[in-house]
């Protein structure tokens, strides 16, 4: 995973941990490359041997969406972020949202 701390909070001396992942699809334009997204308790990591890791602390995170289409295959699962927005394909979309509000409400409460 690149060159990045995992304890990078100053004020916080808690260990990142893995809370889950899974394989999905990062969509960009009609671009899709397949790897793992994966969410931690201080950030949202995609990975793919295609590509440079997506990397995403919490307090870069915006807004959060879920779309399901009545025949796509997969949810996607938009994180709107303050420089970019990204579109992952996965299942559960909806649970991997609620994940991440929770994750984000909970920080904004430190």
């Amino acid at each position: 995973m690149g060159n990045h701390n995992l304890n990078s909070s100053k004020d916080s001396p808690e260990e990142e941990y893995e809370i889950i992942s899974a394989e999905a699809r990062h969509c960009h334009g009609q671009k899709k490359v397949t790897g793992e997204l994966m969410i931690t308790n201080k950030r949202i990591v995609f990975s793919s041997k295609q590509n440079e890791d997506v990397v995403l602390g919490l307090d870069e995170i915006e807004l959060v969406k879920s779309n399901k289409h009545l025949f796509a295959v997969k949810d996607k699962l938009t994180i709107i972020g303050k420089k970019k927005e990204n579109v992952f394909c996965l299942n559960y979309s909806e649970d991997w949202m609620e994940l991440i509000q929770s994750l984000l409400h909970s920080s904004a409460n430190h």
